[in-house]
């Protein structure tokens, strides 16, 4: 029986329709994902006054979440390597759904604290599993712009969210406008898991785990989906299938074995990446919550100046001049924001059809350095917003396309783990930013700006030390 390589096959049946639908649902899971943890700061702005949130609140709020993910991104690594990619998502989804909404719902902060951190372990799972799920239904030479293009729905999140923020958060309702909005931020994880209930497992996840016929059979749909139901494997010359590096039955395995030759074995190349998810992540994914803040609570001050000086007037522990009721202008940055992270990833999917994953990052980061040096100086409100989003943004970009980098280097059955530990590192990444800011931006706010900047040096020097060409056999072992 002649065996076809699986890219091979998805090379033959192309993008199609099959695909799409699966894109559509990640894409829609992926917002949702983004509404839980970016848009969560523009709750937390509209709830400050309610639940009297002020800095180090905030800093343990966040902490709190990240921590749950960080503690359980290992438990759904390991899952989702042995029961599936999908139905880890689906089942997480389901629940984190549910206690986000019961969040919504919870009238004091610790036990509003208590259920942010049950759906962050939760969160997690998907955090882990979508952009793997999504990418082992892409041929090889698709996989950076399909994954990035899921990204789009980063930016669509953070449009998303501050827009309807607008118009509710001014309102003086009952239940409070923000716990609508918490509401409203669940529909497109809902829709996503709607249309992830019809969807196959991932063929590849069938192969790693010696389960052909099953494979074959989530081929076929493909197949008939993508060409057309006249069409078959059969017709196409593919009678069984294989992909490269498939862990044979005879070789052993076991999560703690697997984990000690990840980390032992290729010590060097899974040290560099936990070195640049930790930065890229923890600065890229929690500054955006600390730039709203910081932009409220200087929104009020009459004249001109630097971040570092307004926060020298305020208080630690108080919530500034903010309103309990916030207006639409004061979401105007986060949409904007929003829109400018959109087009920053549709610029990344054309640059990458000339540099490659490394280059571009590289860049990012050196945009991002000349962000942080810009914030000691910038007094124009406008200016100032400038500057955070060229720390921001490209960071963020940079975080997806390192994972579709990880990706492509990791075997099937090594990619729940590899993304466990990456994301678990991530994740602390996220937690100690968003306590670092929360402790020192009131008392030495230049050296807060300051450090990101040696942080960004010694991450874009172990991008630059990467190999520019991974060799695929080098995680076969």
């Amino acid at each position: 029986m002649i065996m076809s390589d699986i890219d091979e096959v998805f090379t033959k049946l192309g993008f199609g329709k099959m695909q799409f639908i699966i894109l559509f649902s990640c894409f829609n899971l992926q917002i949702w994902m983004t509404n839980e943890q970016l848009g969560f700061g523009v709750v937390i702005a509209g709830a400050s006054c309610e639940m009297r949130i002020h800095d180090r609140r905030l800093a343990w709020l966040m902490a709190a979440s990240f921590a749950a993910q960080m503690v359980s991104c290992f438990l759904w690594g390991e899952l989702a390597d042995v029961y599936g990619r999908r139905r880890i998502i689906m089942i997480s989804s389901i629940v984190a759904n549910i206690v986000s909404i019961l969040s919504a719902c919870v009238p004091e902060f610790w036990g509003f604290l208590f259920l942010r951190s049950v759906c962050g372990f939760f969160i997690a799972a998907s955090v882990v599993c979508l952009m793997t799920y999504l990418s082992e239904f892409t041929k090889i030479s698709l996989r950076p712009r399909v994954l990035t293009i899921m990204s789009f729905s980063l930016g669509l999140s953070m449009i998303y969210v501050p827009c309807l923020a607008g118009f509710l958060l001014p309102l003086r309702m009952e239940p409070s406008s923000w716990r609508i909005l918490l509401l409203c931020n669940q529909v497109p994880g809902i829709i996503g898991i709607i249309i992830l209930i019809f969807l196959p497992e991932s063929p590849k996840y069938y192969l790693s785990i010696n389960k052909q016929e099953k494979a074959m059979q989530v081929m076929e749909r493909i197949c008939r989906m993508n060409k057309g139901k006249e069409v078959t494997l059969n017709s196409l010359g593919v009678e069984s299938l294989t992909q490269p590096r498939l862990r044979q039955p005879s070789q052993k395995h076991g999560s703690c074995y697997e984990t000690k030759v990840l980390l032992l074995n290729h010590a060097k190349i899974m040290w560099f990446f936990f070195i640049i998810f930790f930065s890229l992540s923890g600065l890229g994914f929690a500054l955006p919550i600390w730039m709203l803040r910081v932009r409220v609570l200087t929104a009020t001050f009459p004249d001109w100046d630097t971040i570092c000086s307004h926060m020298d007037e305020v208080s630690p522990d108080s919530r500034g001049h903010l309103e309990c009721h916030l207006t639409y202008e004061e979401m105007r940055d986060p949409m904007i924001h929003g829109c400018v992270v959109l087009a920053l990833f549709m610029v990344t999917t054309v640059i990458l059809t000339w540099l490659s994953r490394r280059v571009v990052i590289i860049g990012f980061i050196c945009i991002s350095i000349v962000g942080c040096v810009a914030l000691n100086f910038m007094e124009h409100p406008n200016l100032i917003l400038i500057s955070f989003f060229a720390i921001i943004d490209p960071l963020i970009c940079s975080v997806r396309l390192a994972g579709s980098m990880l990706i492509d280097l990791v075997p099937t059955h090594f990619r729940g783990k590899v993304f466990a530990l990456i994301s678990m590192t991530g994740r602390a990444g996220v937690l100690i930013t968003s306590v670092y800011v929360g402790y020192t931006l009131s008392h030495i706010c230049y050296v807060t700006f300051n450090i990101f900047i040696i942080v960004l040096i010694v991450t874009g020097c172990h991008v630059y030390w990467l190999p520019s060409k991974f060799q695929r056999t080098s995680f076969a072992n």
